[in-house]
This record gives C-alpha cells, sequence and structure tokens, in this order.
C-alpha cells in the first residue's frame, strides 16, 4: 500500500440530552471564538424539523507544529458533533480539543460531559495504490461472464461494449448490546467498507478508492492486510 492521499476522517460524537450547550454554542461570542480559532471561512445555521438547530463551520483549519489540518466540516447539533476533517483520527481528535477548548473559553459549560460521548462514530477514507488488479478480489467465472457472455449481449451494430466492475461493498450492520444506547434512544445505521477503482484512473495503475467505519490506523492496516491476502492468493 503507497501513494496513500485524500485522507479523510469523519466523527460523530453522540451524547445524552441536554449535554451540547446549543444556546451557549450559538451565541456570537462563541461563534467568533470558534471561527478566530480554528480559521474558519464558512458559518451556517440551519433549522430541523423538529425546532432544533445545527450550526455548521466551514473550511477551517488547526495547527500542529509545521503541519496545517484542514477542516471539511464541523457540525453541532443537539445531541450530535460531528468533525470531517482531512487527516487522521488522532488529528482529528485535536481538532476537537480545540473546539471544546474554544467553547469553555466563552462559555461556563463542563467539558467534561462532552468528552465522554455515548457513542463515538468513526468513518475513513482515502486513495492509494495497491499491489493487485482490481479483478482479483472477483471469482475467474464472474470475470469471464462479465467478459463473454455481458460484453457480448451488450455489443449492438453501432457500438462494441466493454465490461468492468466498479466496485466491491460490504454492509455492516450492529445489533446493540450496550443497555446505555438503547435507553439513550441511540442506534447505529449499517455501515459500508467499500473499494473501488479511481475514477479517472486506468485500472492498471492500480489506484484504489478505499473507505471503512473504522478509525484511520484501523482502516489501513485493514486494507493492507486485505493487499497482503490478496497478492499471496493471486501467487499461489
Amino acid at each position: 500500500m503507497k501513494e496513500i492521499t485524500d485522507l479523510t476522517v469523519t466523527q460523530i460524537r453522540v451524547f445524552p440530552v441536554d449535554v451540547v450547550p446549543m444556546s451557549m454554542i450559538t451565541t456570537k461570542s462563541c461563534i467568533e471564538k470558534i471561527r478566530g480559532d480554528l480559521s474558519v471561512s464558512e458559518i451556517e445555521t440551519r433549522p430541523f424539523i423538529d425546532g432544533t438547530n445545527s450550526i455548521i463551520f466551514r473550511r477551517g483549519e488547526s495547527r500542529t507544529g509545521k503541519r496545517i489540518i484542514v477542516i471539511n466540516r464541523i457540525a453541532v447539533e443537539s445531541r450530535r458533533i460531528i468533525l470531517e476533517v482531512a487527516g487522521t483520527s488522532k488529528e482529528t481528535n485535536q481538532v476537537y480539543d480545540v473546539l471544546l477548548s474554544s467553547i469553555a473559553s466563552v462559555a461556563n459549560v463542563d467539558l467534561e460531559s462532552l468528552r465522554l460521548p455515548l457513542l463515538l462514530a468513526e468513518t475513513t477514507q482515502c486513495v492509494a495504490t495497491l499491489d493487485f488488479n482490481f479483478e482479483a478480489l472477483f471469482n475467474n467465472s464472474f470475470i469471464q461472464l462479465l467478459n463473454g457472455r455481458v460484453e457480448k449481449k451488450a455489443t449492438t451494430k453501432i457500438a462494441k461494449a466493454s465490461v468492468r466492475p466498479l466496485a466491491v461493498a460490504v454492509e455492516i450492520t450492529y445489533q446493540i448490546k450496550d443497555e446505555t444506547l438503547t435507553k439513550n434512544k441511540i442506534s447505529m445505521n449499517p455501515k459500508q467498507f467499500v473499494i473501488a477503482p479511481r475514477l479517472g484512473t486506468p485500472l492498471e495503475a492500480r489506484r484504489y478508492s478505499l473507505s471503512s467505519p473504522f478509525d484511520s490506523d484501523t482502516h489501513l492496516k485493514l486494507f493492507r492486510d486485505l493487499e497482503e491476502v490478496i497478492t499471496k492468493t493471486s501467487q499461489a
């Protein structure tokens, strides 16, 4: 696994009712503090049908030493705080810490409760070069069917067809076992583990778009493991 680019982590923290201090966060002083500390370019307030609001901070940045961490989005809702950061899970956590410090410097709030969400869900996405052809993920009989019968049936007098798989995606579902989540009416939506050829690149480049519902370290390890397994199988 090499040439990793466009690494993006999305974290969703879910809290009990009345923990996120929306009334304080939406004040002018708090908004301006967050804007300044995280160099936010855009701010939007979005109403929900239940009468609550979310405030969204877009296109910001945070500095760690010489590195600039790009913040795509921070959304603060009545029960959730969502961060989408162009970086690792560790860097996303650092951005969250800056957000909490900004809120605490303006509002008299209990930061400890905001550090202990009932649920932290993560998704990581990236683009990388993997040492195998995409067709290696499929059964040979399936590939032969695509390249033979399907391609032949799709070809007409006016156009010759070519067929290729677009993605491999599996769904991960969750059965909640923690009573704390069920008592707080928190569910976990299905997630996807996906590998697909990078749009705009030839298949022989072996560039892939990768997505998983894990922190960035786990994400990268799992796709390295996949690369190792497929490579060994192809060489056998």
